[in-house]
C-alpha cells in the first residue's frame, strides 16, 4: 500500500491524479490524502500505514509530510509540479521512478531531524530551527548552553540551529557552513551579532540550550513554518531519535549531489569569454537548475529575445542541456 499527498495548487493536483491514474495502470494499491479530490480511496496520514508515501508539490509540502509523520520513519519520494530542492522526481521522470520503486530497485537515504522543547511540548523540524523577535528589526538576548556549559552571551537578529539538509537554506544565507553529505554534526549560526559571534559546527548528539531570552513576543520557528510562542525563557533542542527517510534511486538523485550543484562556485572559467547574459544565465541554472525559459527571464529581468539568444550559445557550447518540458509541450526545460 502506497500514500499519496499533495500541494493543493491546480499544478500538482493535475499532477497528482496523474500519479493515481499511473498507479492504478500498474496495479499498485493507493491511499489518497483525504483532503483531496482526486480519489474514491481516502484517508488521513494518521489512518494510513503506508510502506512509503508519494508527496507532489514543493519543499513545503515535503516538509509537511515530515511534520505530518512525527515518529514514523516512512521513506517519502518527493515529486515536484514545479520547482523543489528537497524532491527526487519530477513531472518528466515520475513514472520511470515509480516503475523502479514498485520493482524494488531502490535505497532509502536517512537524515538527520532536530527535535524542540518549547514550554513542555515537542517540534520537530527537518532543515533547521531559528528563535527570533516577533517584532521586525528587534534584537533578541540570549545564553548559549551545549551539554550543559555555558558557552556564551549575545544580542543578535537570531539564532539558527541547523541540520546537514538545511545547512544550504537560511543558514547559509545567514553566513553559517555549509555542511555536504550527512555528517554526524549539527551547525549554530547567530544572525548579525553585536557581539561578533562566529557560527560553530558541534556533533549531533550535542544537548542545546538556549536560555536567558530577552526579546518582544520571542518565537521559534521550524522549518521556516511552524512559529512557536516562546512564553518561557528557554528553549531546549537536541537531534530526534526519528530521521527523515529519502527514496534514493542512485546518484544522480542523490540529495548530497544536489547539495554541491547548489553550492559550488559555478565553473566560470567555461563562461570567461561568453556575453554577460550568458554568464547570468548559467549561475542561475547552476543554483536553480531545470527552469523554463519563461522563468529565466522573471529571475534574470533580461528581455525574452536575449535570454532566447544566449540560451542557444550555452547549447552551441554545450554547457546546458535541453529537454521537453512535459506539463507544457509548448516549453522546454534548461539544465546544467
Amino acid at each position: 500500500m502506497y500514500y499519496l499527498t499533495s500541494k493543493k495548487d491546480h499544478a500538482s493536483l493535475e499532477l497528482t491524479k496523474k500519479i493515481v491514474s499511473y498507479l492504478h495502470k500498474k496495479k499498485a494499491m493507493v491511499e489518497v490524502d483525504k483532503e483531496l479530490n482526486v480519489s474514491r480511496n481516502r484517508k488521513s496520514l494518521n489512518e494510513s500505514h503506508p510502506k512509503l508515501i508519494f508527496v507532489v508539490g514543493d519543499d513545503n509540502t515535503i516538509l509537511k509530510t515530515f511534520h505530518d509523520l512525527k515518529k514514523r520513519e516512512i521513506p517519502v519520494l518527493g515529486i515536484s509540479a514545479e520547482q523543489s530542492f528537497l524532491a527526487q522526481s519530477d513531472t518528466n521522470n515520475y513514472e520511470k521512478h515509480i516503475d523502479l520503486i514498485l520493482k524494488g530497485k531502490f535505497n532509502v537515504f536517512r537524515r538527520a531531524r532536530l527535535v524542540a522543547r518549547v514550554d513542555n511540548k515537542k517540534y520537530s523540524a527537518l532543515n533547521d530551527i531559528g528563535i527570533f523577535s516577533s517584532k521586525s528589526a528587534s534584537l533578541i538576548r540570549y545564553n548559549l548552553n551545549i551539554n550543559n556549559e555555558f558557552l556564551w552571551k549575545d544580542n543578535a537578529d537570531g539564532l539558527i540551529i541547523s541540520t546537514p539538509t538545511g545547512s544550504t537554506g537560511y543558514s547559509y544565507s545567514a553566513h553559517g557552513p555549509i555542511i555536504l553529505e550527512e555528517p554526524e554534526v549539527l551547525s549554530i549560526t547567530p544572525i548579525s551579532s553585536i557581539e561578533k559571534k562566529s557560527s560553530m559546527i558541534i556533533r549531533n548528539n550535542s544537548q542545546i540550550v538556549v536560555d536567558n531570552i530577552h526579546a518582544t513576543l520571542p518565537i521559534a520557528i521550524m522549518d521556516g513554518n511552524i512559529r512557536i510562542p516562546i512564553r518561557k525563557d528557554k528553549v531546549e533542542i537536541e537531534k530526534s531519535r526519528y530521521d527523515a527517510c529519502f527514496v534514493q534511486f542512485s546518484k544522480e538523485y542523490v540529495l548530497e549531489d544536489k547539495l554541491k550543484k547548489r553550492t559550488i562556485v559555478a565553473r566560470m572559467e567555461k563562461t570567461k569569454n561568453l556575453p554577460a547574459s550568458c554568464k547570468l544565465i548559467y549561475n542561475i541554472l547552476s543554483y536553480e537548475n531545470n527552469l523554463t525559459q519563461k522563468e529565466i527571464i522573471n529571475k534574470t529581468y533580461l528581455p525574452e529575445r536575449t535570454v532566447r539568444n544566449a540560451l542557444e550559445i550555452l547549447l552551441g557550447k554545450k554547457l546546458i542541456t535541453i529537454q521537453p518540458y512535459l506539463k507544457d509541450t509548448r516549453q522546454n526545460i534548461y539544465s546544467i
